[in-house]
């Protein structure tokens, strides 16, 4: 497969695997929005069905009309609750039907509750209404009977009478009602005794007292004497149905929306480990063979740049993207070993032919100085073997004559001067030639101190560098010791000195010589410059060749800088510069890195 296709199936795999972690989650909100309705609704619903369970309550122990004028709102929002709750119900069946049993169930409290309201109205609210009223009134008919009859005993009869039924609408216990009729019993037997002529009107007010009282218990023991009787121990009963049935709702409805949500969340967990699976297996497969390939090109990049051999391939078997860059790479790498080896074989001609070149200027500059002395010598040799034969021929003819003699001994003395001066300046030029070879032994290495070797050098040169002339300046600090070969550094300092002098000077001005010395990096960096004539740019490139002069016809060899050359490279290990500004004057830069040196404190 290729990259580009995996590339694209990877990043299809990661929009389809976002794509299902936003669908789930929106599914997960969506549920937990849900459930979280459903708990609201919930709670909504069982806190009107409190509110409306409290004010009967409340009711059975207030027992006034204001208690009873709240319960038609407390109703309606109970209606509004259990709508809501309904609709946000309306696909499950199951569950409906235990909502509509419990509508059912507070429907029917709702009606006792009616009922309980009905009796209590038919009781009355207060003392002189409804059934309660007339039976007081009835009541206090009976007190005024017994004022009237004035017979202790019997009002004695009336006021217990009376207190049996203040205990039994107080306590609401039914022993109380039997000890009330007996006594109205006892009432009715004493009037009928001591009254006779008065027992039909006391007997009728007694009566309507006691029919009065016994509506009045009847009405109360519908309602419930306590919260077990009546119409009370029903809406009780409903009480705890309704609370039960409700719990058993509530515990249903979150039981099967907690195994959804479950469910749901096992199905979205999965789909979001398998999408996200799948996109880190093809992550994985492409991380491989990227990886894989790319470090493959990484480590032959570093062993060509380490070790510059472009032998070395890729070699990748794949033809993917990265497979084909490696392919290139191969090509490229192929070309460049080519191309080196092209470009060494190049190199090689450009150095013989460097070679031959610098051989033949050598050899040419070489045959050129040894040329006019040899020539010279050559010549006053054949003058003076001219001479030699001319004076034997006359000594052997007896025609030698003593002016011929001598004027022949003043030439020979004049031919051997000729050949013994030039022969000396043939061997001085071969001695100088030698030089620019370092493979000759110097002096030992030994310590010196760098600014006393330089002045001692200059001094050897001051009857050559008058004042008027030459202005000298030497820039070393008194402490710097250095550790190599002395005689070194002084052919360095006079063979640039006589540079300075042969090649710098103008005839009419001063020339101004510094020599310096600094160290930096810890190196030792030494610079012998000037303010003369300068070099020509069409030398500085050649300068340090055997040979090249600007003043071959002035006494100038051109060894000068190349026996300088050899010896700070080969003998003292350094490098050396020389540059010449456009406005005059050349600056002799020496960097010694493998001279040892070091700063000696003043005593």
């Amino acid at each position: 497969m290729q990259l580009k296709q995996s590339l694209l199936l990877f990043k299809v795999a990661a929009v389809g695997a976002a794509v299902i972690i936003a669908t789930v989650s929106w599914f997960l909100y969506r549920e937990l929005d849900h459930s979280k309705q459903l708990n609201d609704h919930l709670f909504k619903l069982q806190t009107q069905i409190q509110r409306l369970l409290d004010q009967e309550e409340r009711f059975v122990i207030e027992r006034q009309k204001a208690s009873l004028l709240s319960i038609d709102d407390y109703r309606y929002a109970y209606r509004d609750s259990f709508n809501e709750l309904v609709a946000l119900l309306v696909t499950d069946h199951q569950h409906l039907e235990l909502m509509f049993k419990l509508d059912e169930q507070v429907n029917r409290f709702a009606e006792l509750y009616e009922q309980l309201a009905s009796m209590q109205a038919l009781l009355g609210y207060d003392k002189d209404d409804g059934v309660y009223g007339e039976f007081r009134s009835k009541a206090h008919a009976l007190q005024a009977l017994a004022k009237e009859a004035q017979d202790p005993q019997l009002e004695i009869l009336l006021l217990e009478l009376r207190r049996r039924e203040k205990d039994f609408l107080l306590r609401l216990d039914r022993s109380y009602l039997n000890q009330h009729g007996d006594l109205i019993q006892q009432a009715k037997n004493r009037i009928r005794a001591q009254f006779p002529a008065r027992a039909d009107a006391y007997l009728m007010t007694l009566e309507h007292y006691q029919n009065g009282f016994i509506v009045y218990t009847n009405v109360l023991q519908k309602q419930g004497l306590d919260h077990n009787q009546g119409v009370r121990g029903e809406l009780g009963e409903l009480k705890l149905a309704i609370r039960g049935h409700f719990t058993i709702v509530a515990k249903q409805l979150f039981s099967a929306y907690q195994e959804e949500q479950q469910q749901l969340i096992l199905i979205s967990l999965l789909s979001i480990v398998l999408s996200s699976g799948f996109s880190l297996l093809l992550l994985y497969y492409l991380n491989s063979r990227v990886s894989e390939q790319v470090m493959a090109i990484g480590r032959v990049l570093v062993r060509v740049a380490k070790h510059e051999d472009f032998s070395l391939r890729v070699n990748l078997n794949s033809e993917d993207e990265i497979a084909q860059i490696g392919h290139h790479l191969d090509e490229l790498l192929d070309f460049i070993e080519t191309l080196m080896a092209r470009l060494s074989a190049a190199q090689q001609r450009l150095i013989e032919e460097a070679k031959m070149a610098s051989l033949s200027n050598m050899v040419s500059g070489f045959a050129h100085e040894l040329n006019t002395p040899l020539g010279i010598a050559i010549t006053s040799q054949s003058h003076l073997k001219e001479q030699v034969e001319s004076m034997r021929r006359d000594l052997d003819s007896g025609q030698l004559k003593k002016h011929t003699l001598t004027n022949l001994i003043g030439e020979a003395e004049s031919a051997l001067f000729l050949l013994e001066n030039n022969l000396h300046r043939t061997a001085s030029l071969i001695d100088d030639f030698k030089k620019v070879s370092a493979q000759q032994h110097y002096d030992t290495e030994m310590e010196f101190d760098l600014k006393t070797l330089v002045e001692g050098v200059f001094d050897c040169y001051r009857s050559d560098l008058s004042e008027d002339e030459y202005k000298i300046e030497v820039e070393i600090p008194d402490n710097l010791i250095l550790s190599s070969y002395p005689n070194v550094f002084n052919q360095i300092i006079s063979y640039s000195l006589n540079n300075s002098i042969l090649h710098g000077k103008y005839p009419d001005r001063p020339l101004t010589i510094i020599v310096s010395a600094h160290i930096v990096n810890d190196y030792v960096h030494f610079y012998f410059k000037d303010d003369g004539q300068g070099i020509d740019k069409e030398l500085l490139p050649v300068i340090f060749e055997p040979f090249v002069t600007s003043k071959r016809h002035s006494g100038g060899t051109g060894l000068g800088l190349s026996i300088i050359y050899n010896l700070v490279t080969q003998k003292l290990g350094g490098e050396i510069k020389i540059q010449s500004p456009a406005h005059g004057g050349a600056c002799l830069h020496i960097i010694l890195a493998n001279t040892q040196f070091k700063l000696v404190s003043p005593e």
